[in-house]
């Protein structure tokens, strides 16, 4: 059960733990969490709270908890969401142009507002200065050619995921046990959607094969 702490009532933790460039919140949380010797999935509760104690963290309690403000951890932070933005590959370009696009944009998407030097950009992306440089003074894509990678947030853990269910966890323990030994925190929506069908599947009883006539 998750306790409520009013923002108020809130302090900062005793250890303080800086945000890393263009980190996932979720993997910030997790750090500042196993920092202070907390179960992530127990600091992501007091994040969000009641009734929706796995749902997406709110800034101005992280921002208390760690000691920071929610501009700073805005700017640094990525939303997950955002890294399945990508660009749509052209058939009018090579194979080797479409990945370069694809790079500059990734480049471009974490530097805007976020203070990055190049050489930041140009060690989180394994590429030389010069090409973060490109990258930076290149035109920024219109809005028709970026798209979103068509992956459900469940594909990439469902070998984690369907054990779990097998096990007879209910949605919030398993979303608890990614959360504290995998630092994955999905979406309720797509948990309980994957929950769902899996049962649905798992309890439907195969239809026998007709009898073959001769």
């Amino acid at each position: 059960m998750v306790t409520t702490f009013p923002l108020e009532e809130l302090r900062p933790l005793p250890i303080r733990v800086r945000p890393r460039p263009s980190e996932t919140t979720d993997s910030f949380v997790s750090r500042l969490a196993r920092a202070n010797h907390l179960k992530p999935s127990h600091l992501h509760g007091i994040l969000t709270g009641p009734p929706l104690s796995f749902g997406k963290p709110h800034f101005d309690r992280l921002a208390t908890l760690a000691g920071s403000s929610p501009e700073i951890l805005q700017r640094t932070l990525t939303n997950a969401g955002s890294l399945l933005l990508c660009i749509k590959p052209s058939p009018e370009r090579r194979p080797a142009e479409n990945a370069q696009a694809q790079l500059f944009f990734e480049i471009q998407r974490d530097a805007a507002g976020r203070g990055l030097t190049v050489r930041t950009l140009a060690d989180r992306h394994h590429v030389s200065r010069r090409t973060v440089r490109r990258a930076l003074a290149a035109p920024q894509p219109r809005t028709h050619e970026v798209i979103r990678r068509r992956v459900r947030a469940t594909d990439p853990v469902k070998e984690l995921i369907n054990p779990l269910i097998e096990e007879g966890l209910t949605i919030k323990e398993i979303w608890d046990r990614l959360v504290d030994e995998h630092n994955i925190a999905l979406s309720r929506t797509a948990l309980s959607r994957y929950f769902r069908t899996h049962q649905l599947d798992r309890n439907r009883e195969p239809h026998p094969l007709p009898a073959l006539t001769f």
